[in-house]
C-alpha cells in the first residue's frame, strides 16, 4: 500500500545502512497494523535501532491498535481532508500525543493554519489523558 509506494519514493533513505523500511501488509487485520507489529518493534530495538516509525492503515475507529505499541502516538493530518474535525467524531484524537498537520506550505499554508486554530480549540475540550502532558498541535 502506502508505505511500498512511500518506500520507492524513499530512494536516498532506503539506502541509508542506518535505516530499515518494511511495509507489512494487514491483510485484513483490524487495528491499523498487523498481528505482528509489536514484535517488529522489538526485533527493531533488539537489533538498536533507538527510533522506530509504525504507519498505520488509515484514520478511523479501528485504527488504534498501535496506540499501546508506541511510546509516542502521532495523528498526522492533512491541511486540506474534507471535514476538518473528523478525528474527534472517530475518538482517535483522545489517543494523540501530538498532532501534526503536514503538507503545511505552499497554497495550503492558510488551510493548515485554520486546522491547527481548530484542533487546538477541540482539544481543550477534551478529558486529560495525563495531568503532565497536554497534546501539542
Amino acid at each position: 500500500g502506502s508505505l511500498l509506494g512511500d518506500k520507492t519514493r524513499m530512494t536516498e533513505l532506503s539506502r541509508d545502512m542506518n535505516a530499515y523500511i518494511r511495509p507489512s501488509p494487514t491483510r485484513g487485520t483490524l487495528g491499523g497494523v498487523t498481528r505482528t507489529t509489536n514484535e517488529a518493534i522489538l526485533l527493531c530495538e533488539g537489533g538498536g535501532y533507538n527510533v522506530v516509525l509504525v504507519e498505520t492503515v488509515g484514520v478511523g475507529q479501528s485504527e488504534f491498535a498501535v496506540a499501546d505499541m508506541v511510546d509516542m502516538f502521532i495523528l498526522l493530518l492533512p491541511p486540506a481532508g474534507g471535514d476538518e474535525l473528523q478525528g474527534i467524531k472517530r475518538g482517535i484524537i483522545e489517543m494523540a500525543d501530538l498532532v501534526a498537520i503536514n503538507k503545511a506550505d505552499g497554497d495550503l499554508i492558510v488551510p493548515a493554519r485554520r486546522i491547527q486554530a481548530e484542533y487546538v480549540s477541540a482539544m481543550k475540550l477534551l478529558r486529560k489523558r495525563s495531568k503532565v502532558w497536554r497534546p501539542k498541535v
